[in-house]
């Protein structure tokens, strides 16, 4: 069995707090003992790594994640914080390039950016001999051109999914199914998906995550499993509810695959930046209120459905509106003795929560999967679209205090993977002109660590990760500077020295 010895290094205990140690010795991929700087300089070991000075944590998982189209989007146009023209010159670049009767894929632009929703319009002027599809930055709407949208014909979509101008014209925007089905249409060889996942992996093991729950197709899993030991990161999977059968199938058929089927997801709304997540009351100066998917009648089966298979639910809700709903249901199911509680359900993202409503998580023993790191983009579109509703957004403390669990992702490729990020919004909550906001919502530092961290790990079984333990699997991270010892301002600086998983170096620039 491989050892290791780390020395000249800052430990802290399961608790993020000092000790004495500065060296920790790992042996068949668990951590086997913590060592003083003089017990270190007596160790024989002969792989030795110096963290020069850097903390040492346990590594991060990240609990939502779409890892595939991660690694697809890496390649593709950026619109990210770009404006409608700037973005138009990067597409124009893409259509000089591309040969006729390609598709041009990307994504990231924002409403907030453009000055309004951009229409097919302006696409059609730079090409109609290529198919153009834009996501937006929140993934819940696409911006196309008119061959795009031609692929569409003969499908049947919600008017607020395909919206059409007054003469009865799509204007070039795709929301959630409709979006969905666009984005599926391109196709990719299996060589192109397994290289996206290896780059995906890549670029995660560099910001120090091990380990992800990431929402993927039953058709793509097999792109996981032909990767074998190539794939370092440990995976659990959310499938979409869609292809629940298909997915159960597959791991039948493959019992030794290392990824791990967890959850069935399906969506009750879309987002706040398309103005389609599913709200209590109308978008400022508006009467709408969103979109629901599924009639309420229907979520109890559903949820039963996956619950049956032994998976927890992953139930993608938004908008306050969507919130309600999911609880009542899981409510439902409990006053008819039909919740399996120990199965930790789980609602995806649970941005906007009424107040009435934040304490009903702990009681139903729901947990609230969030995303921090949304807080960048959504302030500013929040303030536009919610009015005095803000207080409502993103109420980790509230949450907490509560007595419900908090698990933390990033929602790549819609929003960075890197958890500094992720840890600065939730410790800080500021926005662009750096005021704090709702700042009686921020966590603690050892707070939200935890949930990126040990929380995580302990509701899929795996608590001999996620802390810094004698007995503990070695999946660790190096970072510089030490964060407990450096203003919690500067925490997206905070940069990953090495990564660590089963006691292997995957990643390492020292």
């Amino acid at each position: 069995m491989n050892s290791l010895l780390i020395f000249n290094a800052t430990i802290v205990d399961a608790a993020f707090q000092p000790t004495p140690f500065s060296g920790l010795r790992i042996h068949g991929g668990k951590v086997v003992s913590f060592l003083t700087a003089s017990e270190t300089m007596q160790d024989g070991e002969r792989a030795r790594l110096d963290a020069r000075g850097g903390l040492v944590l346990p590594s991060f998982c990240d609990s939502h994640i779409h890892l595939l189209d991660f690694g697809l989007r890496l390649k593709q146009l950026d619109l990210t914080q770009k404006s409608l023209t700037e973005s138009l010159r990067l597409i124009e670049q893409a259509v000089n390039t591309t040969p006729d009767g390609q598709w041009i894929l990307g994504g990231g632009w924002m409403k907030t950016y453009f000055g309004d929703f951009p229409t097919a319009t302006a696409l059609d002027r730079l090409s109609t001999r290529h198919f153009i599809a834009l996501r937006s930055q929140d993934w819940h709407a696409v911006w196309c051109n008119t061959p795009a949208l031609n692929r569409l014909a003969g499908q049947t979509f919600l008017d607020a999914e395909l919206p059409k101008d007054s003469d009865g014209h799509i204007i070039g925007l795709a929301f959630e199914r409709a979006a969905q089905k666009i984005f599926s249409l391109p196709e990719f060889s299996d060589s192109e998906k397994r290289a996206a996942l290896l780059s995906a992996q890549t670029e995660l093991l560099r910001l120090g995550v091990t380990e992800v729950l990431s929402m993927e197709h039953a058709a793509d899993l097999a792109h996981y499993h032909a990767l074998g030991g190539a794939l370092k990161l440990r995976a659990g999977i959310a499938v979409y509810l869609e292809s629940l059968q298909e997915a159960k199938s597959f791991y039948a058929a493959h019992p030794e695959t290392t990824t791990k089927l967890l959850a069935a997801k399906l969506f009750l709304d879309g987002a706040l930046g398309a103005e389609t997540c599913s709200l209590l009351n109308p978008f400022e100066g508006s009467t709408q209120r969103g979109i629901d998917l599924y009639a309420d009648a229907d979520l109890p089966s559903l949820f039963r459905l996956i619950e049956r298979e032994g998976l927890f639910v992953s139930v993608h809700a938004i908008g306050d509106r969507a919130v309600r709903r999911a609880l009542n249901t899981f409510e439902t199911l409990k006053n008819k003795r039909q919740y399996l509680a120990h199965l930790r359900h789980r609602i995806e993202h649970a941005q906007m929560i009424h107040g009435d409503d934040v304490h009903r998580f702990a009681a139903l023993n729901v947990v609230a999967s969030m995303q921090p790191v949304h807080i960048k983009e959504d302030i500013a579109t929040a303030a536009r679209l919610l009015g005095n509703r803000t207080n409502r957004l993103y109420p980790f403390r509230s949450l907490l205090n509560s007595g419900a669990t908090l698990l933390f992702g990033s929602d790549a490729p819609i929003e960075t993977p890197n958890v500094f990020e992720g840890l600065y919004y939730a410790v800080e909550r500021r926005d662009r002109e750096n005021h704090v906001w709702h700042g009686n919502e921020k966590l603690s530092l050892s707070d939200a660590l935890h949930a990126y961290t040990s929380t995580p790990r302990d509701l899929v079984g795996a608590s001999t990760r996620g802390r810094l333990v004698v007995g503990a699997d070695a999946d660790l991270v190096i970072v510089t500077p030490n964060i407990f010892a450096t203003p919690t301002t500067e925490l997206r600086s905070t940069e990953v020295l090495a990564t660590i998983v089963r006691g292997e170096i995957v990643y390492s620039k020292i």
